[in-house]
């Protein structure tokens, strides 16, 4: 059995028991959260769907990319929100906050089977028939991978509740598994980021991964939390779907593409992050400095 196989077959796994353990705690009020909300929900697509992919559609133009480069920031701008999103939130913003979190991930799943396949054809025409992706596979991809795993959690989930107290079990058995599918595929992978990191390349990846989160940043409203939330939903795309709309593709080095982008978002996002943990930090001590002084001046 081939390295590749086993990462492929791990990556797999890792996808299924994310998005299980996600759909295992997703409750009624997350499912209506962003469909009650019409403007938040428009602005949300709008971030995912529309201005994330120009912009990966911009940098490719803009630079002189190795196809399968191109391919990578393709799927993944177009690629549905990853399973482990909303787990990541955690740290960033208020626990009573994450309705939002969960609510983005269960709308950007449902409704990518809808509005994936035209962004995949519109970038098609874009590209002029260089970078080539059925809107039906990728249709395909995200119901196999995404929706059924997520369906079945939450059916699951409604009717044994008692399963909620696995799901920091599960989601950290996936996060292992995917890291042992990346290293797994790794030493395949490694020679080919010779061939396809042209100069230049891994400044276009950080670009678009930065543009995009500002784009996320803008759009998610005046609230502190819905803004940080937001810019990491645009970047924190599911790279399993990602990996397999790009094997589907004619470019033999695709995989190593997304590899290296997601490699290098991971780096990208690093000030970002470091900056709404202090925000947080900096709005949590607030309340409890105002209950210090309000406590205080009773004695």
């Amino acid at each position: 059995m081939s390295l590749q196989i086993v990462a492929n077959s791990l990556l797999g796994v890792s996808i299924f028991l994310a998005l299980f353990a996600e759909g295992s705690v997703i409750s009624r009020a997350d499912v209506r959260y962003l469909f009650g909300k019409p403007g938040r929900l428009l602005r949300t697509l709008l971030a995912l769907n529309v201005l994330s992919p120009l912009v990966a559609v911009l940098v490719c133009r803009t630079f002189s990319l190795h196809p399968a480069v191109m391919v990578a920031l393709v799927t993944l701008a177009c690629a549905p929100v990853g399973g482990l999103f909303p787990q990541a939130m955690l740290a960033l913003v208020p626990a009573g906050r994450a309705a939002y979190a969960h609510g983005v991930f269960f709308a950007s799943t449902l409704l990518s089977v809808l509005l994936t396949p035209p962004s995949v054809e519109l970038l098609n025409l874009v590209f002029g028939g260089d970078v080539h992706i059925r809107p039906l596979t990728v249709a395909e991809v995200a119901v196999g991978a995404m929706l059924l795993p997520l369906g079945l959690g939450i059916a699951i989930g409604r009717n044994w509740p008692a399963l909620s107290r696995w799901r920091p079990h599960l989601q950290r058995l996936s996060s292992l598994l995917l890291l042992a599918s990346l290293v797994a595929y790794l030493p395949v992978a490694w020679p080919q980021f010779a061939t396809i990191a042209r100069e230049g390349t891994l400044a276009a990846i950080a670009l678009t991964t930065l543009l995009s989160m500002a784009a996320g940043h803008l759009l998610g409203g005046p609230e502190a939390d819905s803004r940080t939330m937001l810019a990491f939903a645009t970047v924190a795309r599911h790279p399993g779907v990602a990996l397999a709309v790009a094997s589907l593709t004619e470019q033999p080095l695709a995989r190593a593409g997304v590899l290296l982008a997601v490699m290098v978002n991971q780096f990208a996002v690093v000030p970002y992050r470091l900056w709404r943990k202090r925000v947080h930090a900096a709005v949590a001590t607030v309340p409890a400095a105002g209950a210090h002084s309000t406590s205080g001046s009773r004695h």
